[in-house]
């Protein structure tokens, strides 16, 4: 069952003339964890900010279950819409202890599920601490209680990894993941790291210039890609243009073959670890390809063709 529909919303910002919204449509299932995945620029935080009410659309509805929350005619505001904002830096007051910046705003019901979302959380130890007293992981947390206090229907996370480095953030992906399905919510949540799009969607849209390229889920856009500039964005990609057809090849779908059909004078050999990646030039342009084993600089291998995304 789909719990919000988005029709053909529409934003320029008059300033400077920005699209940041053509058209755009989607829909998003109960339980879901749906990802607007951009470059910055892209329109993905404006639209998160129209469907909660921060911005006004110039055109288009937005549904939430069978209410209409933004249409012509409507435009509830923030409050009303039963949507709750993790953001970015999380927002917190630094002058007000974990138990005052969850309650901050809610009404006397919200206050009556504190100590239950507290346990539930795993937070209950440091309600009285202050934000600068807790890690940032537990800062993650009680920005989540404070969002979910109000029992919203839909979850908005607006870049929540951005500015946190990468050991605590593939932590805090985990954790985040795990408290949205015991909590069973349904979440829209926005992000420039395919990392994190991979890892946290059940599906995924990508978008570039105000507009969705492609929606699905992250393992048929990696692998089906509808265009070469989707594919670049999804990951690294080789593009080759046969003539009769043009494809994409992903760098571990490229193998070192003596019956290869392309041949590729080896510029770069990087050792990453469990793989190395080995760029070098073609008739085709420059070729990156990922193999377990060293290659020697300035020396013309040839490379098989395992796997392809026609375009």
């Amino acid at each position: 069952m789909n719990l919000l529909k988005i029709k053909n919303l529409n934003k320029v910002f008059c300033k400077d003339g920005i699209c940041v919204a053509k058209n755009i449509s989607f829909e998003i299932k109960r339980g879901e964890i749906f990802t607007l995945m951009g470059r910055s620029g892209s329109g993905k935080s404006s639209l998160l900010r129209m469907i909660c009410g921060f911005e006004k659309p110039d055109g288009g509805e937005i549904i939430l279950g069978e209410k209409q929350i933004f249409s012509e005619n409507i435009d509830l505001e923030p409050k009303k819409r039963e949507l709750s904002m993790v953001f970015q830096n999380y927002a917190l007051f630094p002058h007000l202890s974990v138990k005052q910046n969850i309650l901050f705003g809610s009404d006397e019901i919200a206050k009556k599920r504190l100590k239950d979302l507290l346990e539930k959380v795993g937070i209950s130890a440091i309600k009285d601490r202050y934000p600068h007293e807790i890690s940032g992981g537990q800062q993650q947390r009680v920005a989540l209680c404070r969002a979910l206090i109000r029992a919203p229907k839909i979850l908005l996370l607006d870049e929540p990894f951005s500015n946190i480095d990468t050991e605590l953030r593939a932590t805090l992906r985990v954790e985040l993941k795990e408290m949205i399905r015991a909590f069973d919510m349904t979440a829209l949540f926005v992000t420039h790291d395919r990392e994190d799009a991979f890892y946290m969607s059940d599906r995924i849209a990508v978008m570039d210039s105000g507009e969705i390229l492609q929606i699905g889920r992250p393992r048929v856009l990696y692998d089906r890609a509808k265009n070469f500039e989707c594919a670049k964005f999804l990951g690294k990609v080789n593009f080759f243009d046969f003539g009769k057809r043009k494809v994409g090849v992903r760098p571990e779908n490229l193998e070192i073959h003596s019956s290869g059909e392309i041949e590729v004078m080896v510029k770069d050999c990087i050792f990453h670890g469990s793989y190395c990646e080995v760029i070098g030039d073609s008739s085709f342009g420059e070729i990156t390809l990922y193999t377990k084993n060293d290659v020697n600089i300035n020396k013309s291998i040839r490379v098989k063709i395992l796997k392809e995304i026609p375009f």
